[in-house]
């Protein structure tokens, strides 16, 4: 499940203390108190809180004076390194929030998350064929969101692409795979903006999806309660068990996401110590 939290979610989030620092996958607190973050801001921050060549980026942008939404370059390079960390797309469109992409697109509801959908084998698989696999809904186009680093991931009409950019909530990129009929031209958006998201999207290619998660958290005693796939993790436990899981995680500053139906991210660079303190929380059905 991807998208708005709802007001208990929003709750449960707020009950952090004030986060003054943040890096990699660690929030630092006013109170001196160090936070692991597996909520990663629903999968925003999958690389962390300072991605890699981000700050300089932003900042020869802003030197430039490139704030006003004009037209420029920065949005054919986003199309080209999008179409890259999601193969078999033919382009691109960018809106300035997921709901307005789907108003102009004509698309019925919202994106469905792959990681609520069964895993596949491939995204060269024939887009529609699968219902329970694609989104496919009374036979109307298969509408996702994207993933990065998901395995597997499953091939869709439209794709709507989470972009590693933490806090960046509104500005939704589109990619689309029947050219004959390409959307409407995209809504004007800010260069600082559009670079921002070039450049964490381009540290996503230059990761190895096999690796980086340094010491996986699930093992022999609790992966019947998590399910791994690639960075990400979700509970296939019952919604009691995911509250008790999350206070007791919470108790040890490890924040997990707000519901059992969201998936947790497995940071990049996890410790022996953080892996452990993560699987603390972690409890079998023996």
């Amino acid at each position: 499940m991807f998208g708005p939290l709802s007001p208990e979610e929003a709750a449960l989030i707020a009950r952090l203390p004030r986060i003054t620092r943040a890096r990699e996958h660690r929030l630092y607190a006013a109170d001196g108190s160090r936070w692991l973050d597996c909520w990663a801001d629903g999968g925003r921050a999958l690389l962390g809180h300072r991605p890699k060549g981000l700050s300089l980026r932003l900042k020869n942008e802003i030197d430039r004076g490139l704030y006003a939404p004009y037209p420029g370059l920065w949005e054919g390079r986003l199309e080209k390194t999008l179409l890259k960390m999601f193969p078999g797309y033919s382009g691109m469109r960018i809106f300035l929030n997921a709901r307005r992409a789907a108003e102009v697109l004509g698309l019925p509801g919202s994106p469905v998350d792959p990681l609520d959908l069964p895993a596949v084998d491939s995204i060269e698989q024939p887009v529609g064929e699968k219902t329970s696999a694609g989104g496919t809904v009374g036979g109307g186009p298969v509408v996702l969101w994207g993933r990065p680093l998901l395995p597997g991931h499953p091939p869709a009409d439209y794709l709507f692409p989470i972009v590693p950019l933490p806090g960046l909530t509104e500005v939704q990129p589109v990619l689309f795979r029947d050219t004959s009929a390409e959307p409407r031209p995209s809504d004007p958006v800010s260069p600082v903006i559009l670079a921002a998201m070039n450049r964490s999207c381009a540290s996503v290619i230059s990761l190895n999806a096999g690796s980086g998660n340094g010491n996986s958290p699930i093992s022999s005693l609790n992966a019947d309660i998590w399910e791994r796939r690639g960075p990400y993790m979700m509970f296939r436990g019952s919604e009691v068990e995911y509250t008790q899981l999350f206070e007791k995680l919470f108790s040890l500053r490890v924040l997990i996401a707000p519901s059992g139906k969201r998936g947790s991210i497995i940071p990049m660079g996890l410790s022996s110590k953080e892996s452990a303190l993560l699987a603390a929380g972690g409890f079998s059905r023996t």
